[in-house]
């Protein structure tokens, strides 16, 4: 199964001469929330509200305590399944240039194009990284939840307000997810995960930055 997400996140790579169909993205995107178990209004329109909703389920977990890594990646690549078969690219419907085009302010669009290209890391390479240490991912998304909100949405507003220094305002939230995953009895490597989580956030926009997260395997005791 978990060879199966891998598979699936990776998809959108063969589809890049297709074009986004709104209408269908729109479906998916039901599709996603469904899967979720969360209203449907957490959607593109609403990239913050739904940062929360996965946030919230990686901490508590889905439907009969299902694992919540697992709950969204499935639904992450039900999303991914439901665009491939509309024949259409992912990238495409994640690309900052359609969403800035569909979207009714900058901020909204940024914010969902930023969100996606996180989960197609967590639900891809650092899949296995978190899955392997889930339950200090569960506690560390727990006690660090306002943290790391804090990160994105302090990014967000400071780099519309000054795009100039946006290379900055990377590094700062690579730094911010990264300390927010330290935590007692858990692998530091869990710093990488957190850092390049966040790395991976910033591309849609700042892949000029050529930021890069450095990799500790220490453990803390």
């Amino acid at each position: 199964m978990l060879q199966k997400l891998i598979f699936l996140a990776l998809i959108a790579i063969s589809l890049a001469g297709a074009t986004c169909d709104t209408t269908k993205f729109e479906a998916c995107q039901d599709t996603f929330a469904d899967r979720l178990s969360i209203d449907r209004v957490y959607n593109w329109l609403n990239p913050l509200g739904l940062t929360l909703q996965i946030q919230d389920i990686y901490i508590n977990g889905g439907v009969a305590a299902a694992r919540g890594l697992n709950v969204v990646c499935n639904a992450y690549n039900s999303m991914v399944q439901c665009l491939a078969a509309a024949s259409t690219s992912t990238f495409e419907c994640f690309d900052i240039g359609f969403l800035l085009h569909h979207s009714t302010a900058p901020n909204q669009a940024y914010s969902y194009g930023f969100l996606m290209s996180m989960l197609q890391y967590q639900c891809g390479a650092g899949f296995y990284l978190a899955s392997d240490n889930w339950q200090c991912m569960q506690r560390i998304y727990s006690g660090k939840n306002a943290t790391m909100y804090g990160c994105i949405t302090d990014f967000i507003l400071n780099t519309q307000e000054d795009p100039k220094r946006g290379c900055n305002y990377v590094q700062t939230g690579m730094d911010c997810f990264s300390k927010a995953s330290i935590l007692q009895g858990c692998p530091d490597e869990l710093k990488y995960y957190g850092c390049e989580s966040f790395r991976q956030y910033s591309l849609p926009q700042f892949s000029r930055c050529e930021k890069q997260c450095p990799i500790d395997t220490q453990y803390r005791v």
